[in-house]
């Protein structure tokens, strides 16, 4: 006579809780990530101090890069070939670049100051900002040619977080430079605030105005500018068109600042809020998160 086999209750709620974590840690973990940047399909982003790659419709990112040291700041160059980024490989934060592909990092800086990359200008120029060439603790512009090595101071007092037109002769920057303080609708006197330089002008002009508080992160697109404030009391995405003019409000976030936004080759932008990366597609007028899954050791969380 045949009989069936009971399994205990326990051994069973056991075997359940096995796959579900089997299953939950074969998808990836979730992180905490920082720095988006993208160009067309592909988003690169910091996350445990390296950098990693996934596709912009989200998935298990691939790590690009392992040493000890953090990796931050990544910018895809217009080709989409190549990442320029700061590490603090050899004790200062410089300026690397790497194939988009993975590979070893190559330095390009050596200004023994904490350099930024702000990103590429559209002839495929490195655009980063440092204090190393000036006399007093204020960041300036710098262009590096990767082909001739040549580096180009660009002539603003006071300048950082670079953005070109499709030209390439006028600039979109912020001054003075991050201050450090993420005070929530900060309106003291180090706020910053979005100025414009086209080459041959006798002088730069500011282009955010009836505003006190924090305006930055320009992003030029298609004969607007886009970038982060708080108006509303949250940081989100807004634009005005090249003179400052028209205003307009495109993200709609509360609680978290919209924070860390670049823009891709296509017009959409993508930006951290919170521990995630979302996008905002400017064409389609459409925001949503990018659901992004980590293949990692955990090593920070050993003991």
């Amino acid at each position: 006579m045949l009989t069936k086999k009971i399994i205990p209750v326990f051994q069973l709620t056991f075997l359940l809780f096995f796959i579900a974590t089997f299953s939950s840690y074969s998808q990836g973990f979730e992180g905490y990530y920082n720095y988006p940047t993208a160009h067309n399909n592909t988003l690169i982003f910091s996350a445990e101090g390296d950098l990693w790659k996934v596709s912009m419709s989200g998935g298990i990112a691939q790590r690009l890069t392992t040493h000890a040291e953090e990796e931050m700041y990544p910018k895809i160059s217009p080709d989409g070939k190549t990442i320029a980024f700061t590490a603090s490989y050899e004790g200062p934060s410089e300026i690397y670049t790497m194939p988009i592909e993975g590979g070893l990092p190559l330095r390009w800086t050596y200004e023994s100051d904490f350099s930024v990359t702000n990103g590429w200008t559209p002839d495929g120029k490195i655009i980063y900002d440092t204090r190393a060439f000036s006399t007093q603790p204020e960041r300036q512009l710098v262009t590096i040619n990767i082909k001739t090595k040549q580096k180009e101071r660009v002539p603003l007092h006071q300048a950082s977080e670079a953005s070109y037109d499709e030209t390439g002769n006028t600039v979109y920057f912020v001054r003075p430079a991050f201050h450090g303080n993420v005070t929530k609708r900060y309106k003291g006197g180090t706020a910053r605030q979005i100025w414009k330089y086209t080459k041959g002008s006798s002088e730069a002009v500011r282009i955010t105005n009836g505003y006190n508080g924090e305006s930055h992160h320009p992003m030029w697109y298609n004969n607007r500018v886009y970038f982060l404030t708080a108006r509303d009391g949250i940081m989100n995405i807004w634009s005005i068109d090249e003179n400052g003019n028209n205003l307009q409000q495109h993200t709609k976030h509360v609680g978290f600042d919209a924070r860390e936004s670049s823009m891709s080759n296509n017009g959409t932008i993508v930006y951290k809020l919170g521990a995630d990366i979302w996008k905002y597609n400017i064409n389609s007028n459409q925001n949503e998160k990018i659901n992004i899954r980590l293949a990692s050791d955990l090593d920070h969380q050993r003991e």
